[in-house]
């Protein structure tokens, strides 16, 4: 149950800054900041010792249970073909920016709580989408940052890493249910899709539904025709320093692949837990978001009937 009392807090200050709430006495939540330009003092304010911070509470207040929404971008640019929720990471291998840095250092900081007697779950999601609907997005990511300029210059990048999109209605919806099992205690969950798909297939169904058209690069190629279209009007400028610096560190982790088969067995165990919605559902999500906002233009609906 998520029943109690509701308590908001802010840790950290300008960028790196966070809100969080105890939801209960019982169980505490920490959900921590997301930014992938700052470096790693920018964000050891909200993300480790903001955490250190919810810990401590979750001890004074008596909290039986501590739930730590942490990411996959704990792996940094790892390179390995498979990355299982027992992973952990230890060597600190590739974790080049501050993001990836301070989330790391944070899960550490949750697995030694847990050696002091605090009963912790990790959940790990990769890339939060917007609902089917559209909505549940409050922000620009990094995802809606790159899939507007693609559409905007009609390029794409051929691609063939894993693109693991959960909206975020079922990516909440699925850790509030497993975290109301009791033996999924003392876990990690990698909250990402069952089915693997690349951004080839996104592209595709960008295309099917907007009747878009799009000029396809290799990787090695995208990133300089990116460099010469992008403009300070691009969504995608902010992050344009970080896509050139991480090109060679994307090409070779192109066949790394996430296991997620704890989180699909707690998932399956629940009467709560929601599938993922097909990859054309979850993009049209993405794609009404950006409507929505106007990001996209003209309107996506005039554009599902184009010849």
């Amino acid at each position: 149950s998520l029943l109690g009392f509701v308590t908001p807090f802010l840790i950290g200050n300008g960028e790196g800054a966070a809100t969080f709430s105890i939801l209960q006495f019982n169980s505490v939540w920490d959900i921590p900041a997301v930014n992938y330009l700052s470096t790693y003092a920018g964000l050891r304010g909200a993300n480790v010792a903001g955490t250190n911070h919810v810990l401590k509470l979750a001890f004074d207040a008596g909290a039986r249970e501590f739930n730590y929404i942490s990411t996959t971008f704990v792996f940094g640019w790892a390179r390995k073909s498979t990355l299982y929720e027992t992973d952990r990471n230890d060597s600190m291998d590739r974790l080049d920016f501050g993001y990836s840095q301070s989330k790391w250092v944070a899960e550490q900081v949750v697995r030694d709580a847990a050696r002091h007697g605090l009963r912790t779950r990790t959940f790990r999601p990769a890339l939060i989408t917007p609902s089917a609907s559209g909505g549940g997005c409050s922000s620009f990511d990094i995802v809606i940052r790159l899939l507007a300029f693609m559409i905007k210059h009609g390029i794409a990048v051929d691609a063939l890493n894993q693109v693991s999109f959960v909206p975020v209605d079922v990516t909440a919806n699925n850790i509030v249910a497993i975290a109301n099992q009791p033996d999924t205690i003392d876990r990690t969950f990698h909250v990402t899709r069952d089915e693997y798909a690349n951004m080839v297939e996104v592209i595709n169904i960008i295309h099917t539904r907007t009747g878009r058209t799009f000029e396809h690069f290799a990787l090695r190629d995208f990133v300089p025709e990116v460099i010469r279209r992008c403009s300070r009007s691009d969504l995608l400028y902010p992050l344009l320093d970080f896509l050139i610096g991480s090109v060679e560190n994307i090409s070779a982790m192109e066949f790394k692949r996430y296991d997620n088969s704890s989180y699909r067995r707690a998932r399956a165990a629940t009467p709560w837990g929601r599938p993922d919605p097909s990859m054309d559902e979850t993009v049209g999500g993405i794609l009404a978001f950006m409507q929505r906002l106007a990001i996209i233009e003209p309107p996506v609906e005039n554009l599902r009937h184009t010849p």
